[in-house]
């Protein structure tokens, strides 16, 4: 994807501060930087500073590559993303001055991009030499079996978000706003399940996330559309008045994303990116009431995008098994741990069948953002295996 830069800041920057408590915690798998070492083969060590990222080395040779991301300073550069063809496929974020983080994927020969939204330079190319050998044997199956079994969940999942966004947009049109909130907060899961499938598209010059996902202030006001346009005015405003352009315009958006992932493919590194992907959109926004700010509904959202990660995980885990079995099973323990304890703010009466997000106690919030750090770090390292074995 190649986002509007002034989007995209905005967007990494919002909440900052409110993060602070909780970095420790739920930082994208990132911990304190530590001096920088010349890189290891097959390792890219990305200093990130106001200026820009600079990239050791920015030219390698084909196969498994780790990417270390370390913010020096960079208040208002917190994210790292790396960009093929103009899409993204593979990304850390929640990067905050002091903290780093990992992602590791397989390379073919060509041309990257090493994005960096905010920064005075945002790209820096990334030359790759050589060509990938393919993957053979029982491993190498798995991995393009679950593929292939992800592939189909990300098209029913958009096809099933069209399916839902249609009766909230009806229900704006015939004025019923408890039908309207009510489909709100049912079409969200199935955005939130593989936003990073999302975020990955670029229609021209406009980011497909962002027109159906952008939060109030993370865009120019005039570019303000989507989701969450339809939150404030239902939610805030209690009314369905002026929102039947917008829902029209939602309607179509994920018509885009349904039509956009028919026939599109994915490599094993970039399913388990995208696990990780999915947990870093529950410590960036989810965890602080961020991205719900009138609903409330964070909870639906929070658990939508760990059930998201653990489909992805999902899809590779047997492969993984065979890899490493003792990190496959480390990660679906903490995977279960996590689901217990969102299980405690199920209710079938709140909208979206979960409790409020302003009825969560910060306490309990502490220790959901460390079970889900528990499950970051390992699925970070399982990210590595993969990208080896695929």
């Amino acid at each position: 994807m190649n986002p509007r830069p002034q989007a995209r800041m905005l967007a990494v920057t919002l909440g900052a501060a409110a993060l602070a408590a909780l970095t420790a915690a739920c930082g994208s798998g990132t911990s304190p930087s530590a001096d920088a070492a010349a890189p290891a083969k097959g390792t890219v060590n990305v200093t990130i500073t106001d200026a820009g990222c600079k990239a050791d080395p920015s030219t390698l040779t084909a196969g498994a590559v780790t990417f270390n991301a370390t913010n020096t300073d960079a208040a208002a550069v917190t994210e790292v993303e790396l960009l093929s063809n103009g899409r993204i496929i593979a990304e850390k974020e929640n990067l905050a001055p002091g903290f780093s983080g990992k992602f590791s994927l397989k390379l073919d020969g060509g041309e990257y991009d090493l994005y960096c939204p905010g920064a005075t330079q945002e790209h820096t190319k990334i030359t790759v030499t050589g060509k990938t050998a393919a993957a053979t044997g029982d491993t190498a199956t798995l991995l393009q079996q679950g593929a292939a079994d992800y592939a189909t969940y990300v098209k029913t999942q958009a096809g099933l978000l069209v399916d839902n966004v249609k009766p909230m947009v009806d229900a704006i049109k015939a004025g019923d706003l408890a039908a309207a909130q009510a489909g709100y907060a049912k079409s969200r899961v199935y955005y939130e399940r593989i936003e990073p499938v999302a975020e990955s598209f670029t229609i021209g010059s406009d980011s497909l996330d962002q027109d159906i996902d952008a939060r109030e202030g993370d865009v120019p006001a005039d570019q303000w559309t989507g989701f969450h346009v339809i939150e404030k005015g239902l939610f805030e405003a209690k009314s369905v008045s002026g929102l039947a352009p917008v829902a029209d315009g939602l309607l179509a958006n994920v018509g885009k994303l349904r039509d956009l992932v028919q026939n599109q493919t994915y490599k094993p590194d970039e399913i388990v990116n995208g696990a990780g992907g999915l947990l870093d959109e529950v410590s960036t926004t989810k965890i602080t009431g961020e991205e719900e700010r009138y609903s409330h509904i964070d909870i639906v959202d929070l658990q939508a995008n760990v059930e998201g990660s653990e489909q992805a995980f999902a899809a590779v885990k047997p492969a993984l098994e065979k890899i490493d079995p003792a990190l496959a099973q480390t990660i679906g323990t903490r995977f279960t741990a996590v689901d217990q304890m969102l299980d405690k703010y199920r209710d079938p009466n709140a909208l979206g069948g979960f409790a409020l997000f302003s009825s969560v106690s910060p306490q309990d919030l502490r220790a959901l953002s460390e079970a889900i750090a528990a499950v970051k770090d390992p699925l970070s390292e399982a990210g590595g295996k993969i990208a080896a074995a695929g």
